[in-house]
């Protein structure tokens, strides 16, 4: 066991939502004291924190980018859980500084998605920003879930299923690792309470929910609805060049990555025996 009681979701939405649902499970258990939403003052009184506030969570207001107000906003807390946006990634700095003066023992980047280390564009962002984070901050648990297998399927990068068109890198055969945001969730919420601390300071999680390649999925996906698929492949040397013209070209970024490297690397999917998360297509198409 953690021994960790009192956890902190900083910027709960479209991942932190789901985190804080499973942490107020371990509340309602037993399992933990407390749960804090850091809300920033002008979404405090949005509709999620609301729910939240009712399962029993406390809700609290504080800029992300004031360092007092959150470090009051954290005050007594164990384990810090960023959730921010890719958008506003660089203000967790500011986050791991509050949490490191409120005296927390862990701080949990939003990494997710795949390994960010050495890359280039928004993705090597991410992972420029650990050391900074690690100078500032407690120490840190990275978590890296491959792409989310509930999120992933968005017109924005082209794997729009219900339109019927979609488009991936290379030759579609490369194997990804996907992780569904509930099933993250489980994961950490698990983890942090039933894991050593030693496991979870200055360490690294590889959560792998499923190992499958975009035509296992889109086969998949076409056997169960009867919907054929159209299929856009687009190479790797064609996408490479698209980022070095634009390094923050996201979905060229993206894609590359996927189709180069998309695994997370050895699972620790062991730490959780009873995990059981869900499969891709079981998401896309469910079974009537």
């Amino acid at each position: 066991m953690s021994g960790y009681k009192k956890f902190a979701i900083v910027g709960a939405g479209n991942v932190g939502g789901f985190i804080a649902e499973e942490l107020l499970k371990k509340k309602d258990a037993g399992k933990i004291d407390e749960v804090v939403i850091v809300s920033r003052p002008e979404s405090v009184d949005k509709e999620q924190n609301k729910t939240l506030a009712a399962r029993g969570a406390r809700i609290v207001a504080a800029a992300f980018d004031d360092v007092p107000a959150l470090t009051k906003a954290l005050a007594g807390v164990h384990v810090v859980i960023s959730t921010i946006s890719l958008l506003a990634i660089d203000v967790q700095v500011t986050v791991a500084e509050a949490a490191k003066a409120a005296g927390a023992s862990v701080f949990v980047p939003s990494e997710y998605g795949g390994p960010t280390e050495n890359l280039p564009g928004p993705l090597g962002a991410k992972g420029t920003l650990q050391a900074k984070l690690r100078e500032v901050g407690p120490p840190t648990l990275v978590v890296y879930t491959g792409p989310f297998a509930d999120f992933a399927w968005i017109p924005v990068v082209h794997l729009d299923v219900a339109s019927g068109k979609v488009s991936v890198g290379g030759d579609g055969n490369s194997k990804i690792s996907w992780t569904a945001r509930g099933d993250l969730a489980r994961f950490l919420a698990h983890v942090l309470v039933h894991a050593p601390a030693s496991r979870l300071q200055n360490q690294t999680l590889r959560l792998e929910g499923d190992r499958v390649s975009f035509n296992e999925i889109f086969r998949g996906y076409e056997e169960r609805t009867g919907k054929k698929l159209e299929i856009t492949y687009r190479s790797t040397e064609s996408l490479r060049q698209k980022v070095e013209e634009n390094p923050y070209d996201f979905d060229a970024d993206l894609h590359l990555n996927w189709a180069t490297d998309g695994l997370v690397g050895e699972p620790d999917n062991a730490l959780y025996p009873d995990w059981n998360p869900t499969k891709v297509v079981d998401i896309i198409a469910p079974r009537k």
